[in-house]
């Protein structure tokens, strides 16, 4: 009964390894924070300031 819980977390887990090594899962996080200086909302705060030059 054990096979059946152990081997889907195993195979999940070598899935992740797996993805780590070849570059496919990355940790991350999608609230990291932001340049605020590129945040349209912040705009007003760096009027003063001259954009990057690219």
């Amino acid at each position: 009964m054990e096979y059946v819980f152990g081997v889907p977390v195993l195979l999940f887990l070598l899935a992740l390894v797996y993805g780590g090594l070849t570059g496919r899962v990355r940790l991350g996080s999608c609230c990291a924070v932001a340049d605020p200086a590129k945040d349209l909302r912040m705009r007003a705060a760096f009027e003063d300031d001259e954009p990057a030059s690219s």
